[in-house]
């Protein structure tokens, strides 16, 4: 009954909604592009492989497209004849999966969560399995691709504290959603606690770790940070504050700690390297550095000329790992704002203890393993970050350590990526 209703409000908003979309995309030039596919329309190529096996992965945006790709690659070396689709929601999740993916990967708009535009894509893509990463859990795409004898499985599944108590209003229908399941890989065990007690089959649910922190080891080689320290046009022992993925209110904030910390004698020629974490809001950043009287280029620019400014703006995707590996101080963002935090391993991986701030329960498993250890460092705002970066530079011996101690956790954490895709191949044999 629930289901039902659920595809009633849905296409009522649908039809409703419809003229008024289609005129403000007309209007504002934006949407236009994957509209089709986003109404089931997928316009699907063929693969070349002649593969029987493909297997259909969505992810939300950025985030879970990167996380996406560790999977794909992990899934391709043990499944080799397999082809895989790829479905993303936003513009830049697109951009991300264009961009990094294979030829043995056909990126798409997701299609929109009704019936009728659901079993359209289905019968286009012809899966034998459906990967759902993290909390995307679609109603329409898991019912219909159920029915259709499509195999599910969750992979990297989190659940929040707040998330589960809101699907708590629902139990009986996530109950039904979650046995569409035929396995769901969860990333710690207060997760798997949680999606149990939505209703989950505990035989059907295991722990396997973060697949995001199975970085490419590979992408970490020495001419990987000489590129970047080449765009930036750094001088030897020259200090970076890098700031990642950051969300609006931050920049400000993060501004204020630069100029203090320029300040302090050994670092007036810091540089500070920030990276919104969406690129539509480039000009909201702008305008504001514009407003301070702050000059600032973009890193686009900086990769065919010379460096005249002191605030580089991160316009492109895909760099900010780059970043990271020339960081002297790193700090991730969307934890200055209630926005759950970014992944922190990202930057333990290059031997560099990140600094965020209170928000980070969408990360609040790397927190577990760094902050104990002194691999990374929970601040309470920008005061308290800029008094942090100042100790370390008066006690480099210790930031040192620090840095050691996050990249040895951050290998430890490798794995998880295996792991998960030898549960798709376990699911498929049977």
């Amino acid at each position: 009954m629930l289901y039902g209703l659920y595809q009633l409000l849905g296409w009522l908003t649908f039809i409703i909604g419809l003229p008024f979309f289609l005129l403000y995309s007309l209007i504002a030039g934006r949407y236009r592009e994957g509209l089709g596919q986003r109404f089931g329309f997928l316009g699907l190529k063929e693969q070349k492989s002649g593969s029987t096996t493909t297997i259909w992965l969505h992810g939300a945006s950025v985030g879970e497209v990167l996380l996406a790709r560790i999977l794909i690659k992990e899934l391709a070396e043990i499944l080799p004849d397999a082809d895989f689709v790829l479905s993303t929601v936003t513009e830049q999740g697109m951009e991300v999966a264009r961009k990094h993916s294979g030829e043995r990967v056909r990126c798409i708009y997701a299609p929109l969560d009704l019936k009728g535009i659901v079993n359209r894509a289905i019968t286009q893509i012809a899966p034998v399995l459906y990967i759902c990463l993290e909390t995307e859990l679609w109603p329409a795409i898991i019912t219909e691709a159920k029915r259709s004898g499509v195999k599910l499985v969750l992979l990297n599944g989190r659940l929040s504290e707040r998330s589960f108590e809101r699907y708590q209003l629902a139990k009986g229908f996530m109950r039904r959603i979650l046995s569409c399941f035929s396995m769901i890989a969860v990333i710690q065990e207060a997760d798997a606690k949680r999606y149990i007690g939505l209703g989950a089959e505990p035989v059907k649910v295991r722990v396997l770790g973060n697949a995001k922190y199975d970085q490419d080891m590979a992408g970490l080689a020495l001419e990987n940070e000489e590129t970047y320290r080449s765009w930036l046009h750094l001088n030897p022992n020259q200090p970076v504050f890098v700031a990642g993925s950051t969300h609006t209110g931050e920049e400000e904030m993060l501004l204020a700690v630069f100029q203090d910390l320029k300040k302090t004698s050994g670092l007036q020629d810091m540089i500070w390297v920030v990276a919104p974490r969406h690129l539509q809001r480039l000009a909201e950043v702008e305008s504001m550095l514009k407003q301070k009287g702050v000059s600032y280029e973009r890193l686009s620019e900086l990769k065919s000329s010379l460096r005249g400014t002191d605030t580089i703006l991160v316009d492109s995707m895909g760099d900010l790992a780059g970043l990271y590996s020339v960081a002297s101080y790193v700090f991730c963002g969307g934890s200055l704002v209630e926005r759950g935090g970014h992944n922190i391993m990202e930057a333990a991986i290059f031997g560099k203890p990140a600094f965020f701030g209170p928000s980070m329960k969408d990360f609040s498993d790397a927190v577990e393993l760094l902050a104990p250890v002194g691999a990374g460092f929970q601040i309470s705002g920008p005061e308290a970050l800029t008094e942090s970066i100042l100790y370390f530079m008066d006690h480099p011996e210790e930031y040192q350590a620090a840095g050691r101690r996050a990249r040895e956790v951050a290998v430890t954490q490798q794995g998880a990526a295996r792991k998960q895709a030898l549960l798709v191949k376990e699911v498929l044999s049977h």
